[in-house]
C-alpha cells in the first residue's frame, strides 16, 4: 500500500505557531528601550562601526536614494501608503484585511511613539537630513515592516496565490524594510540598533494584529496532497 504525504499545515496554523515569538520580539524591544532609558543610551560598538560604513555623501546617488526612503516613509507617507492599501482591499471587498492593515499600522505607530517618549535615546551628532524627537526605536522602519509583512500576509492567506507569487511577495516585504533601514543610517538618522528595534517591532505588531482579526475565521480548506 502506498503511504500519501501528509498535507501542509493551514496558513491560520503558520501564523498561529508565530504568535509566541511575535510576542517574544516585542519584549526584546521594550527590554532594551528599557536599557537605553536607565542608562546613558550610548551606541553599541556594532552601532559605531555601522555608523562609519553606511553613510553617504551628500549631493550623491546614495544619498539621493536614502532621502527618497526618508520621504516616503515619513509620517504622511507611511499614513498614505497604508490608507492606499486599505482603501484597495475594501474596493475588492476584503474589509478584515483592510482593517488588519490600517489597525497594525495604527498600533505599530503608538507603540513607537510610546516608546520614543519613554526612552529619549539620542540620535547621532552628524545627521545628514533633518530630523526630530528620540533615536529608538525608528519609526521610519517600523513603518515600513508594519505595512510590507501585513500585506505579504495577505497574498499569503489568498487559496490562488501560487507559490512563486508568495516568494516573491515576501522577498519584496523583506527587501522594502531592509532599505528603509539603510536609508535611516546612511543618513545618520538612527544607530544601527534602532532601526532593527523598530524593524522587529513593526513585523511583530503585524502578525499579532493579522492574528487577532482572523483567530476566529475558520481556516480554508487545506488542498489535498497530489499522491505519488
Amino acid at each position: 500500500m502506498r503511504s500519501h504525504p501528509t498535507a501542509p499545515p493551514a496558513r491560520g496554523d503558520r501564523l498561529r505557531a508565530l504568535v509566541p515569538w511575535a510576542v517574544v520580539g516585542i519584549v526584546a524591544v521594550v527590554g532594551l528601550g528599557v536599557f537605553f532609558r536607565f542608562t546613558v543610551g550610548s551606541p553599541f560598538g556594532i552601532d559605531v562601526w555601522w555608523h562609519g560604513v553606511a553613510g553617504v555623501s551628500r549631493g550623491s546617488a546614495p544619498y539621493a536614494v536614502a532621502v527618497f526612503f526618508a520621504e516616503i516613509g515619513g509620517g504622511l507617507g507611511a499614513a498614505a501608503c497604508a490608507a492606499i492599501a486599505a482603501a484597495f482591499l475594501l474596493a475588492i471587498r476584503r474589509v478584515r484585511d483592510a482593517a488588519a492593515v490600517a489597525s497594525a499600522m495604527l498600533l505599530g505607530v503608538l507603540a513607537s511613539e510610546a516608546l520614543k517618549a519613554f526612552v529619549l535615546r539620542p540620535r547621532p551628532w552628524d545627521q545628514l537630513y533633518p530630523v526630530h524627537g528620540s533615536s529608538y526605536p525608528s519609526g521610519h522602519s517600523l513603518g515600513a515592516a508594519t505595512l510590507a509583512v501585513s500585506l505579504a500576509l495577505v497574498v499569503a492567506a489568498v487559496p490562488t496565490a501560487g507559490r512563486a507569487t508568495r516568494r516573491w511577495v515576501w522577498a519584496l516585504a523583506i527587501a522594502w524594510p531592509l532599505l528603509m533601514m539603510w536609508s535611516r543610517t546612511a543618513l545618520h538618522a538612527h544607530w544601527l540598533s534602532d532601526v532593527l528595534a523598530g524593524g522587529l517591532l513593526g513585523a511583530c505588531v503585524a502578525l499579532l494584529t493579522r492574528w487577532l482579526w482572523f483567530r476566529n475565521v475558520p481556516a480554508a480548506p487545506r488542498t489535498s496532497a497530489r499522491r505519488s
